[in-house]
């Protein structure tokens, strides 16, 4: 055999080889190109292991009750409170939601200890639907605006999706299912509005946050809610405690569903994670485990508005004060996980691996 034809049966059996790496490695080569990497990542505890005293604080003059939610166990926590008070209280339950009620007059001090475990959830939704998908008893239940009461009894319509659907379907255009639908709406407030700390008194509306372009986690909330559910898509305010800078404070956030070919997935979106600093999702369809439900809006305006009054009674020159003390707050199992809106696109990857592919083989056939 002359060398021509020795290096020709070489650079045959190169290629030959070389495919055979390639079929070896097709699977991973396909993932590569469905799941890119990304340049941006965050690092999270799959689980919290916590503790910690809530003490409450009231002076006034005259009689008042003090109405404080407790959380309850669910897919995303394991939570147990103990009342270390020495202040009479009735246990109240109803429209799932539990909640402890104090009556005093003067000074009291109410300390309570919470304990348990909290759980990282993120959802990997590829499958979504589109808004038709979504059963109509949950529309029934939500996609209506809802108020709560003010001090004199008049109602603040919070929620207004009436108002907000034409902006909605701006919003949404061209977007095809219900993920989709969320993303947009989730990215309009995020990149357009600045987060403000909690304050007290009665929350503004929806319409004011959007034309203030400002507000705080309840209120952002409102926003996101009433456009979602403007456009069919049943949305919600989730209650509950947040930890943060070291403390736990009271915090709130967005609950909605997503139609999936395997059913109704209901996932949770924090609007303020990164409000007022680059948008990369951080918190569209991520559950930190820095948090604990109380409540969930359930659609009624009486049981929002009986969330939202905590304390009442016939009294005056109320001081309130809250502090906390951190006993555990363990996180376990860190997870890091890829922020999708920073992969490198599908499109991209498949390019840049058929470049690599055909250089091979041109640098073999050239060999």
């Amino acid at each position: 055999m002359d060398k021509r034809k020795k290096k020709l049966v070489k650079k045959l059996i190169a290629l030959g080889v070389f495919f055979v790496i390639i079929l070896m490695l097709l699977p991973t080569l396909t993932s590569l190109v469905e799941n890119p990497p990304a340049m941006a990542y965050i690092r999270l505890p799959e689980k919290y292991i916590f503790e910690f005293e809530r003490t409450i604080t009231i002076s006034a003059i005259g009689t008042y009750t003090l109405n404080i939610t407790i959380p309850q166990n669910n897919t995303f926590q394991k939570v147990y409170v103990t009342d270390l008070s020495a202040i009479p209280k009735t246990v109240n339950k109803d429209y799932n939601r539990t909640w402890w009620s104090y009556t005093s007059s003067g000074s009291a001090t109410v300390t309570l200890r919470y304990s348990g475990e909290t759980y990282l959830k993120v959802w990997d939704i590829s499958d979504s639907l589109d808004v038709d998908a979504i059963p109509q008893n949950l529309k029934t239940q939500y996609d209506h605006s809802e108020y709560i009461l003010d001090g004199n009894g008049d109602k603040i319509w919070v929620i207004q999706p009436d108002l907000f659907k034409n902006i909605a379907l701006n919003i949404t255009k061209g977007k095809e299912n219900v993920v989709e639908k969320l993303r947009a709406i989730y990215d309009v407030i995020v990149n357009n509005f600045v987060y403000e700390k909690e304050r007290s008194g009665v929350p503004k509306t929806a319409v004011q946050t959007w034309n203030d372009k400002s507000g705080d986690c309840d209120e952002l909330s409102f926003v996101f809610v009433s456009l979602a559910r403007s456009i069919g898509i049943p949305a919600w305010v989730e209650y509950g405690l947040l930890y943060s800078s070291g403390t736990w404070g009271g915090h709130a956030w967005v609950g909605t569903v997503v139609p999936t070919k395997n059913g109704l997935v209901r996932v949770n979106i924090d609007l303020t994670t990164e409000v007022g600093d680059q948008d990369l999702g951080r918190g569209f369809l991520i559950r930190n485990p820095n948090r604990l439900t109380e409540w969930c809006d359930d659609g009624n305006s009486h049981h929002l508005s009986s969330y939202y009054r905590f304390i009442y009674g016939a009294y005056r020159n109320l001081n309130y004060n809250e502090e906390v003390k951190i006993i555990k707050m363990q996180g376990e199992d860190y997870k890091t996980i890829p922020l999708k809106d920073t992969q490198i696109p599908q499109w991209i990857m498949a390019l840049i691996m058929g470049i690599i592919i055909i250089a091979v083989v041109a640098a073999i056939v050239k060999w």
